[in-house]
């Protein structure tokens, strides 16, 4: 028999052993998609509830990810406006397995890649770019971000710093203004009439509009909460830790490998994801 022959079979065995593995639940393989369109696509529902599609494309040259987590400021605590925002910001600085601050962007920036992340009323979304041979390592630096983040004290300080200098450069952008003006004429009761997470009651409300139009500043990440003897740091671990669950989370990648290549790697990234608190 030939090697080609065997390895095919080999892959035979390991695309039968992933199809009855315990951590996937579900596979769909009939996604519609256009005829010109020479991708190939996986959906996955993993042991853990969170969903994966998996896209093939031979001729990219970038791989990417983007996780999607359905929670955003609407669900922040109301004595802290920001915190889903400010959640965001922190994760990129520093995880258990890679404590540097500066690592996953380091890693992107190496080997050809970029990343962002936003956070809206209720959703928050993480993505990234790289080159394809290392979408592996890029995807393992990506996953901690949502298994073991460190939250430090001192990167928890200066962070707070960079989301203020985001609010600042918002408070003349006329499309914020009115974001924040529609957000305030909405039903008081309703968490979309918060600034962020929530609104000051020490702020008069004309002056509301003119100085809170963006999700969090350091008045009510830091000055406000110190006032009140809140620890900022421990309400973000306890965010995460209630918020950032497997079964609200939703997973894209696409590879320059094949589909089962691409499932092995997320396979392998996702087993530490756990299904937490939140239940739909």
């Amino acid at each position: 028999m030939s090697y080609s022959s065997l390895s095919f079979i080999a892959m035979q065995k390991v695309e039968s052993m992933m199809n009855s593995s315990p951590a996937i639940l579900k596979r769909i393989d009939n996604i519609i998609k256009s005829d010109e369109d020479k991708r190939l696509y996986r959906g996955l529902l993993l042991f853990n509830n969170m969903k994966v599609l998996l896209v093939s494309d031979p001729a990219t040259d970038k791989s990417a990810a983007a996780l999607h987590v359905n929670v955003g400021y609407m669900s922040d605590p109301d004595n802290i406006p920001g915190l889903a925002h400010f959640c965001e910001h922190m994760l990129f600085l520093g995880t258990k397995k890679y404590p540097d601050e500066n690592d996953y962007h380091k890693f992107l920036s190496e080997h050809g890649g970029s990343s962002n992340a936003s956070t809206t009323t209720d959703h928050t979304n993480y993505y990234f770019d790289v080159a394809p041979n290392h979408l592996k390592e890029a995807l393992d630096r990506f996953s901690q971000f949502f298994k073991a983040p460190l939250f430090t004290e001192s990167a928890t300080s200066r962070e707070l710093n960079a989301v203020h200098s985001e609010h600042e450069k918002n408070l003349t952008s006329d499309i914020w203004r009115m974001d924040q003006l529609d957000k305030h004429t909405a039903n008081s009761q309703h968490p979309y009439h918060k600034f962020g997470t929530g609104i000051l009651s020490v702020i008069i409300p004309l002056l509301f509009l003119l100085f809170y139009i963006s999700p969090g500043n350091k008045y009510t990440l830091d000055i406000s909460q110190k006032e009140n003897g809140v620890n900022v740091r421990e309400a973000l671990l306890k965010f995460h830790s209630t918020w950032y669950s497997s079964n609200i989370m939703s997973l894209a990648v696409l590879g320059k490998g094949t589909l089962l290549h691409i499932s092995l790697v997320i396979d392998s990234q996702t087993s530490g994801l756990k299904l937490k608190l939140y239940v739909d």
